[in-house]
């Protein structure tokens, strides 16, 4: 007995005459694919000569899906080799500086950076040395340093690095390094002038500032920045704020975390740094701080030092200030408003992912800081900064686990290096906060 499911399941050129006819008195209890399917085999109502005719209709519907299948193949295909150009972090950047273009603003900025990339890209070291400006005039060996790219991109990344990424670049007090090497001493004042009473015709005493001798050393810093060649081409994107914006990212955030929270390698930041004024929380866990706590830390910070000082730390901590009252009940946290900045006991505060995150703080970590960095750290650096193109490498993404293998995906990769350092110049000028799990 013949059965309209095992027709369906059979290839149409395969059924035999009675099956065709039995598909036909059934023709009402097929849906559209089956119709389109078995279209070649469906008599149409006014076939006289009992001839096959084709439903013109489903055949229609099923070459448009399969063009409709085939074409969204083909998409998926092209969209997975434009991904694999782009990777993490890098097309979020592109799409921001597209978004950002100023009407042709800094044109000739960009194409000095489009022309330099350029000729870096052919090995043209003399095209790429036109390109550039070295402040000393001096030119840097390729062999070791690699070339110095030009002033306009250099400005570029400063100014990025300086205004939107860098806690230190812009709290610390900025003092650029120049002449030969690569370390400096920094008179730091110990005491202040005295001054003293005394009645007419008497000897005066003498006084005199004291200072301390801090060293400044600088450390080399490179960020690697993958990137596809068919960017260089590309007059759509502004290629100086591309380069600019994700490498001043990369080395601000750096430079903050060995700054602030470093461990000693390279350099041990300033949370950790055991001359700074130190005061321990006297209600135990990071997340049982009370104002009292904040209160110690101004008391325990010169008042020559207060004008100016901010609190700074994770932004998770915030979550904990904004509850905090006083002993009049009043809270400690005020908001931001008519364009004043928010305040913690009326002193501005930054947050920076540098800083130990709330969960994170665990017995004897230091989490806060109170104080005015323009006085008390010293941030320098060499302004001239070099690049070398890889291109033939294999790196690990910024995630630390993303393979990129530079030739087989068309990129190019720029590594870029800076000379860079800080040091506390004034510990005193400085207070943190340590937690204790272990009081009650």
């Amino acid at each position: 007995m013949l059965k309209l499911k095992d027709i369906l399941a059979k290839n149409p050129a395969d059924l035999n005459d009675e099956e065709k006819a039995f598909l036909n008195e059934h023709i009402d209890e097929l849906n559209d694919n089956e119709k389109a399917t078995f279209a070649a085999v469906i008599k149409g109502d006014d076939d006289d000569d009992n001839e096959e005719k084709m439903d013109v209709e489903a055949v229609k519907k099923m070459v448009s899906k399969h063009i409709e299948d085939n074409l969204a193949k083909k998409v998926d295909e092209i969209t997975d080799g434009i991904m694999a150009k782009f990777k993490k972090g890098v097309e979020k950047q592109r799409k921001n500086v597209i978004d950002n273009v100023d009407n042709g603003k800094d044109k000739k900025a960009d194409e000095t950076t489009r022309l330099f990339m350029k000729a870096l890209l052919r090995g043209d070291k003399e095209a790429c040395k036109a390109l550039t400006t070295s402040s000393s005039g001096s030119s840097p060996d390729d062999a070791q340093a690699g070339l110095l790219i030009p002033t306009e991109l250099r400005n570029e990344v400063l100014r990025i690095a300086e205004t939107q990424y860098g806690l230190a670049r812009r709290d610390m007090f900025y003092l650029p390094f120049s002449g030969p090497g690569n370390s400096r001493t920094i008179p730091a004042l110990g005491t202040s002038v005295s001054v003293f009473w005394t009645d007419e015709a008497e000897k005066k005493t003498s006084t005199q500032p004291k200072f301390s001798i801090v060293t400044q050393t600088l450390k080399k810093l490179a960020a690697i920045v993958p990137m596809t060649e068919e960017i260089l081409e590309d007059s759509a994107i502004n290629l100086t704020q591309l380069i600019g914006a994700l490498f001043a990212e990369a080395v601000s955030k750096e430079e903050d975390l060995q700054f602030f929270a470093g461990t000693g390698a390279p350099w041990t930041g300033i949370l950790n740094n055991g001359l700074v004024n130190k005061v321990v929380q006297a209600s135990g866990a990071a997340s049982q701080l009370t104002a009292d706590d904040l209160l110690d830390m101004i008391d325990a910070t010169p008042t020559g030092a207060l004008t100016g000082a901010k609190f700074y730390f994770h932004r998770s901590i915030l979550s904990v200030l904004r509850k905090l009252k006083g002993t009049d009940g009043q809270y400690i946290y005020q908001a931001p408003a008519n364009g004043l900045p928010g305040t913690i006991w009326n002193y501005p505060y930054e947050t920076s992912d540098a800083f130990p995150a709330l969960s994170t703080i665990t017995d004897g970590d230091q989490y806060i800081l109170f104080g005015n960095l323009k006085m008390g750290a010293v941030f320098g650096d060499k302004q001239q900064l070099r690049v070398k193109l890889l291109d033939q490498a294999t790196i690990t993404d910024s995630d630390g686990s993303t393979v990129i293998n530079l030739a087989e995906q068309d990129m190019i990769a720029l590594r870029i290096v800076e000379r860079v350092g800080y040091v506390v110049a004034l510990p005193k000028a400085l207070t943190v906060l340590e937690a204790d799990a272990y009081q009650s």
